[in-house]
């Protein structure tokens, strides 16, 4: 009887003890602690390496580019990135002249439009003339004269744009005629010295009438 107690005894703390540690396990399971976000707040960490797949960049700061790294654009023809290399700076102009008679001899007169200081760049983009003439008659030239540093030794120093004008009215013995169009004309002018950009003329020459043509160039100085 006694060794039958003492065997209940020895069984009944095996189940006891068994019992504990399956509690405990499942205690220690049920308390593990969330995961917390984790915020870096010094100063930016280097990155070394290759990056791949997409990154995006949506924070305030600038990003900056260093050393020889590449950037590279996808684009397609209905959203293309547009850069106007021409306006690193915009600093717009309009100017005007008029040339006057033409000269008795030749039936020639000129104007000067603008100056390019030395050194300097410009774009024009638009020019409007209007001349005057005797009656049946028509202007035998008319050219936009552009300065041009030469790319090349012996190279052009200018270059003539032709304009066509077409007659707008008449009377009193006197024909008007215009022009106003989009254009695309570069000077320069070398360190040395400024150049000007002109206006060329030529018609029949009249005693009665002055015939000259004046005309207004819009457009650009690139840079500061």
């Amino acid at each position: 009887m006694k060794r039958f107690a003492y065997r209940l005894s020895k069984a009944s703390g095996a189940a006891v003890l068994t019992a504990t540690l399956v509690l405990m396990g499942a205690g220690a399971a049920i308390a593990a602690p969330p995961a917390l976000p984790v915020s870096i707040v010094n100063t930016p960490l280097p990155v070394q390496g290759n990056v791949t797949g997409t990154v995006a960049v949506s924070s305030l700061p600038a990003v900056q580019l260093s050393g020889t790294s590449t950037v590279k654009l996808n684009t397609t023809p209905l959203a293309p990135a547009y850069v106007d290399t021409d306006r690193p700076a915009r600093n717009g102009f309009n100017v005007s002249c008029f040339t006057g008679n033409v000269d008795p001899v030749y039936g020639q007169a000129a104007c000067t439009l603008l100056s390019i200081p030395a050194g300097r760049q410009v774009v024009l983009e638009t020019i409007s003339c209007q001349a005057v003439l005797v009656g049946g008659d028509g202007p035998g030239d008319v050219q936009l004269i552009v300065p041009n540093t030469p790319f090349t030794p012996g190279g052009p120093d200018h270059v003539s744009h032709l304009l066509a004008l077409s007659k707008q009215a008449s009377g009193n013995g006197l024909d008007i005629w215009r022009t106003t169009t989009p254009l695309r004309a570069y000077g320069s002018a070398p360190a040395q010295g400024s150049v000007d950009i002109g206006l060329f003329f030529r018609a029949n020459y009249s005693p009665s009438v002055t015939q000259g043509i004046s005309c207004t160039v819009s457009g650009y100085l690139v840079g500061q």
